[in-house]
């Protein structure tokens, strides 16, 4: 299975700017029920922003949600992937970096997003065939 037959595209991929106040990403968030937020700017992927992020560089630093821009505290530096990719592939690269999210590009254009709650699934069932195929009684016959 190939990571464009699962990944979000890019039209249903919840976005904010790098200009926008944190409170404002948060609140998406919240409306969207979503643990991340991809930050773009003029159609360009310059950051991703997680509700990790925000507690951690917002709340637990008591700083106010509505003074702080995204820019301040997303990060720049992702790891993306490719829409023909192979899902193991995709699913490899995301354990050994400890990612949960993945966004997707192609030529420098985001095409779409894949997280682990996308993926779960799709191995749940491929492990529950597996192992109904274990399962079943050995014929003889």
């Amino acid at each position: 299975m190939l990571v464009k037959e699962i990944m979000k595209t890019s039209k249903d991929v919840i976005t904010c700017s790098a200009n926008d106040y944190v409170v404002d990403a948060a609140k998406k968030m919240e409306e969207h029920n979503i643990g991340c937020i991809l930050v773009m700017e003029n159609g360009k992927l310059n950051g991703i922003l997680t509700d990790r992020d925000i507690a951690l560089a917002v709340v637990a630093r008591g700083k106010n949600s509505s003074e702080v821009k995204v820019s301040e505290i997303m990060k720049t530096q992702m790891i993306t992937g490719r829409p023909n990719w192979d899902l193991s592939d995709a699913t490899k690269l995301m354990a050994e970096k400890k990612i949960r999210r993945l966004p997707i590009q192609s030529n420098g254009r985001l095409e779409g997003f894949i997280s682990l709650a996308d993926i779960a699934p799709i191995f749940k069932k491929e492990l529950d065939s597996f192992l109904d195929i274990e399962a079943s009684p050995i014929k003889y016959w």
